[in-house]
């Protein structure tokens, strides 16, 4: 496991700008770090100025943040790439994390962790609601719910050679896990919407390690909330 810091200043002016587009839906323009050999095996490898570093912290409410790494993003597509065969309506592959980030400098407070897996089609967890969950479309076919301590994001990975069957019948499942401490009462639309918005970004180092061939999360993603709770 790898303890990294992280820190920037220069983000508080980009962080007002960002949300302010945050009304109907979310649409991140650029969406990149400039670090994708980084993204590949740092999989919160986090620069301050992203499109993900300016959602983060809105996130944790925080200017820095720190981060434990669990697995890299190649461990974690490797887990997957064995996993996916053995994935059913009775057999969910166990989600694999890899890292959490929090606020700089706190023992506790506001945390968000992250792990992916599969899920068959047919599974009715699919269709479970979260409480007091507001479901979600995004872009490249992704769907989920969210809610004030969990977002649950799903897309279609094509996978190639003998891996292309089984992923015709499994979900991608991205699941961001969110521990808010104190507990919160400002946690908006807005604020839900950064969160999934940063899923989606997170989701989709994995999604390139993997190589999926429908490459799903590859456009910036533009949140479109389908209700409110």
């Amino acid at each position: 496991m790898l303890l990294v810091h992280t820190s920037g200043r220069d983000v508080v002016k980009a962080l007002g700008r960002s949300t302010a587009v945050l009304v109907c839906g979310l649409t991140l323009a650029s969406c990149t770090s400039g670090e994708p050999a980084a993204k590949s095996e740092k999989p919160c490898g986090i620069s301050p100025s992203s499109q993900e570093g300016v959602l983060l912290r809105g996130v944790l409410r925080a200017e820095g943040f720190e981060t434990l790494v669990y697995n890299s993003t190649s461990e974690v597509a490797a887990t997957l790439r064995r996993s996916l065969p053995e994935t059913s309506p009775d057999k969910r592959t166990s989600p694999k994390s890899t890292c959490a980030l929090w606020a700089a400098g706190q023992n506790g407070g506001d945390r968000v962790t992250f792990s992916f897996g599969w899920i068959s089609r047919a599974s009715k967890e699919v269709e479970h609601p979260l409480p007091n969950g507001v479901p979600f479309e995004a872009d490249g076919g992704a769907f989920g719910q969210a809610n004030d301590t969990d977002t649950n994001l799903y897309v279609a990975c094509q996978m190639p050679a003998e891996l292309g069957e089984p992923s015709k019948t499994a979900w991608f499942h991205a699941k961001a896990s969110h521990n808010v401490s104190p507990p919160r009462s400002d946690i908006d639309p807005a604020v839900r919407d950064q969160q999934t918005a940063l899923t989606y970004l997170m989701a989709r180092r994995v999604t390139d390690a993997l190589r999926c061939e429908n490459k799903p999360l590859e456009k910036p993603p533009v949140v479109k909330p389908l209700s409110t709770p």
